[in-house]
């Protein structure tokens, strides 16, 4: 068993770290004959502009706001911060702002969009303090609040967010290519939807906060901004009945699901019957790995059409309701709930990691775990149910050496799970 356990691991490992070259991205026919503008803000967003490039498209100018900083052919990078914004973010932040303002009338500007803009893109509202604003992300970050709430709240506390870049850009042609880190794919949310029209309101970003029970700790400065604009003092977000721009267009260049089917064939390769996912999962941490470890007992036991050797593969974003004071991300909590779950003397193993490479405030990717790890971690005096409690994760993985660090992938697309059943 150990021999077929190091073999999963391998396998595991190698697709792991080579996470962007199984990403699938499909470009339909920009139409663009011009030079133009590259703008745009994200984890992928260099990924997608040298997408862009690849078509024979000239650039004039352009401002990216990524992980790093630097010139990419001619465009300017600038580092902004993740997964909370900081001075970097602001003031990236302000000079694509500035660019974009400059833009002669009737130009095309392609925007370049993935997931990480909603920190990475981030100008505070009048009397809102960017530190202000960090506590805030802290907070729904760990509120157990989905995505989709989450950025509701982001794109209420933002002079760029929900829809307010488009309306800056009301004047050029704007093509706005997005890798989708959402599950459903929302385009006003991927990214708190900087560019396309935001259907939520001022009510719904106080309801969302008041739904996790953090209204209360939310800073004062916040709270009045989000009352202010709940009373009509402050304009909502542009609307999509109100915000028509028929010069503006958007395209979904790259999905979770394309990168799940692309690893399948790798896996299908190695002789395993494959299962993907067809939807992105979303929902608390517990109950995604119930429905990926659920899936993997039956096969084991025999109780489902795959047949061993069988490889399952997920996609999707869970959210974690953090009440320790310890360190971890959503990929290490889950991958040490799943290693629980599927403990015992069996040939399995899983490998949970985000697509980016960062997971959560740490700097690892995820984990890879099997069915010994835990009874490994207990003969060492580890107790995993204590290390979940205290939501620490990440020292559980770094003490039994299951951690994943590869560094920034350059790519965004949600969490991925590999499980692989011998």
């Amino acid at each position: 068993m150990k021999d077929k356990l190091q073999k999963q691991h391998d396998l595991l490992e190698s697709i792991g770290k080579n996470l962007k070259d199984f990403q699938k991205q499909e470009l339909s026919n920009l139409n663009i004959n011009e030079d133009c503008y590259i703008l745009g803000a994200g984890k992928g967003s260099v990924k997608l502009a040298d997408l862009v490039l690849k078509q024979g498209i000239h650039c004039k100018d352009g401002i990216l706001i990524g992980l790093e900083s630097g010139v990419y052919k001619g465009i300017q990078v600038f580092e902004g911060s993740h997964p909370y914004p900081d001075e970097n973010s602001v003031s990236a932040s302000y000079e694509l702002l500035d660019l974009a303002r400059q833009i002669p009338k009737d130009s095309t500007v392609i925007f370049c969009l993935s997931g990480g803009a909603s920190a990475l893109l981030c100008i505070p509202p009048y009397g809102v303090e960017i530190a202000e604003i960090r506590t805030l992300y802290k907070l729904l970050l760990n509120s157990g609040a989905s995505i989709q709430q989450m950025n509701i709240v982001r794109k209420h506390v933002c002079d760029l967010k929900g829809g307010k870049l488009g309306e800056e850009l009301s004047h050029v042609r704007l093509v706005t290519l997005i890798e989708s880190d959402v599950p459903g794919d929302d385009v006003s949310t991927i990214g708190s939807g900087p560019t396309v029209p935001d259907p939520s309101t001022y009510t719904d970003a106080i309801s969302v906060l008041k739904e996790f029970k953090i209204w209360d700790v939310v800073p004062g400065s916040i709270k009045r901004h989000l009352i202010f604009g709940e009373e009509g003092v402050i304009p909502e977000n542009p609307k999509p009945d109100e915000a028509h721009h028929s010069n503006h267009i958007v395209q979904i260049v790259s999905k979770s699901i394309g990168l799940a089917e692309t690893i399948s064939k790798k896996l299908k390769s190695h002789d395993y019957e494959v299962w993907v996912s067809n939807e992105a999962y979303s929902g608390d941490i517990k109950s995604v790995s119930k429905q990926i470890c659920s899936k993997a007992i039956k096969v084991l036991s025999g109780n489902d059409s795959l047949k061993k050797p069988a490889a399952l593969v997920f996609h999707g974003e869970s959210t974690v309701n953090v009440k320790g004071s310890g360190k971890g991300g959503r990929n290490q909590e889950l991958a040490l709930i799943a290693a629980l779950s599927i403990e015992g003397q069996h040939s399995i193993s899983m490998l949970s990691i985000g697509t980016d490479g960062i997971d959560g405030p740490t700097d690892s990717a995820g984990a890879i775990i099997n069915s010994l790890t835990t009874l490994h971690a207990r003969k060492k005096g580890i107790s995993p149910e204590n290390i979940l409690q205290q939501n620490n994760s990440y020292a559980f993985h770094e003490e039994m050496n299951t951690h994943l660090k590869i560094g920034a992938t350059g790519i965004n697309l949600m969490d991925l799970q590999v499980v692989l059943i011998d």
